[in-house]
C-alpha cells in the first residue's frame, strides 16, 4: 500500500510544489496543502496527488485537513515567509506572524500525526528550515529567530520520538529560485522608507548575487533532497544547496570573529 505524505506550502513554483511532484512520481499518495486551491497549478489535476486548502496559522484549518487527510506516514513542514527589515523597524507583530506561520504552524501539524505514527510505530517528519537557521545575517534576524526555534524543536523532538519508529529531518536551503523572495514583508529601510539603515539594506540586497553567481538554486533541487530525507533518512541535517553547503561548512570551520570577516569580504559588507 503506498504510503501518504502530507507537504504543506505546495504554491506553483516552489519547494513544496517540487517536493510533491517528485513524490507523487515515486508512487507516494501525496496530500498537497496550500492556502487557497487556486495556488496548486496543475498539481489539482496530477496523478498521486490530493490538494487540500489548509492555513498553518489556524488549528481549526489544521484540525479539517488532518482529518480530510486520514493516515499521514510522512509530514514535510514547508510552508513558511520571511519578514525582512532592520530589527528596530520592526513591530511586535511582525515577529508574531513571523512565529505564527514559521514555528507555531508545523508545531499544530507534528502535534495532530504524531499519535497516529506512535501507534504503528513509524513515520517520517520533515521541517524545511533554512540555511538562516543555524547563521543569522543582517535585516532577517525574525526570519532566522523562527528558523533557528524550529530547528531546535526538531532536535528536542527526534530524542523524543525515534523510540517510537519516527524519524525526523530539517532540510536547509540557501537561495531558490521560487517567489518566496517575491512574497517576503518588507519593513522599514527595507520598503524603500528613509532610515539609518539604508545602507546595509543595499549592501545586503547585492551580496546575495556574490554568494550566487551562477543564480539560485531550482526548487526541484531542494525537492530531490527531501526525497531522498524521507527515503533514506541516512543525516538529521540535510543542507541542500550549494550556497548553503558553503556557508555551513565556513560556519562550522570557524570561530565566530573569523566567520563575521569572512562573510564581511565574501559579501562586500562595509557597515
Amino acid at each position: 500500500m503506498a504510503k501518504s505524505v502530507l507537504i504543506t506550502g505546495c504554491s506553483t513554483g516552489g519547494i513544496g510544489y517540487a517536493a510533491a511532484v517528485q513524490l507523487a512520481a515515486k508512487g507516494y499518495n501525496v496530500l498537497a496543502t496550500v492556502r487557497s486551491v487556486a495556488k496548486a497549478g496543475d498539481l489539482a489535476s496530477a496523478d498521486n496527488v490530493t490538494v487540500l486548502e489548509l492555513d498553518v496559522r489556524e488549528q481549526a484549518s489544521v484540525d479539517a485537513a488532518l482529518a480530510q487527510a486520514g493516515d499521514v506516514d510522512v509530514l514535510v513542514n514547508n510552508a513558511g515567509f520571511e519578514v525582512f527589515g532592520p530589527l528596530e523597524e520592526m513591530a511586535v507583530d511582525d515577529l508574531k506572524d513571523q512565529f505564527e506561520t514559521n514555528v507555531y504552524g508545523p508545531f499544530r501539524l507534528i502535534r495532530g500525526v504524531l499519535p497516529g505514527m506512535r501507534a504503528k510505530g513509524s513515520g517520517v517528519i520533515v521541517n524545511v528550515s533554512s540555511v538562516a537557521g543555524r547563521v543569522a545575517g543582517p535585516l532577517n534576524g525574525l526570519y532566522s529567530a523562527s528558523k533557528w526555534a524550529l530547528e531546535a524543536l526538531s532536535e528536542s523532538l527526534k530524542y523524543e520520538v525515534g523510540h517510537f519508529g519516527i524519524r525526523v529531518h530539517i532540510v536547509e536551503p540557501g537561495g531558490v529560485e521560487t517567489p518566496f523572495g517575491a512574497n517576503r514583508r518588507l519593513i522599514g529601510a527595507a520598503a524603500g522608507a528613509e532610515s539609518p539603515y539604508a545602507e546595509i539594506v543595499t549592501q545586503w540586497e547585492s551580496a546575495g548575487q556574490r554568494l550566487n553567481p551562477d543564480g539560485a538554486a531550482k526548487p526541484e533541487v531542494v525537492g530531490a533532497v527531501i526525497v531522498d530525507a524521507v527515503e533514506n533518512g541516512d543525516k538529521f541535517r540535510y543542507p541542500a544547496t550549494q550556497d548553503a553547503e558553503f556557508v555551513l561548512s565556513a560556519r562550522k570551520a570557524m570561530t565566530d570573529d573569523q566567520f563575521e570577516q569572512a562573510m564581511r569580504q565574501q559579501l562586500g559588507i562595509t557597515w
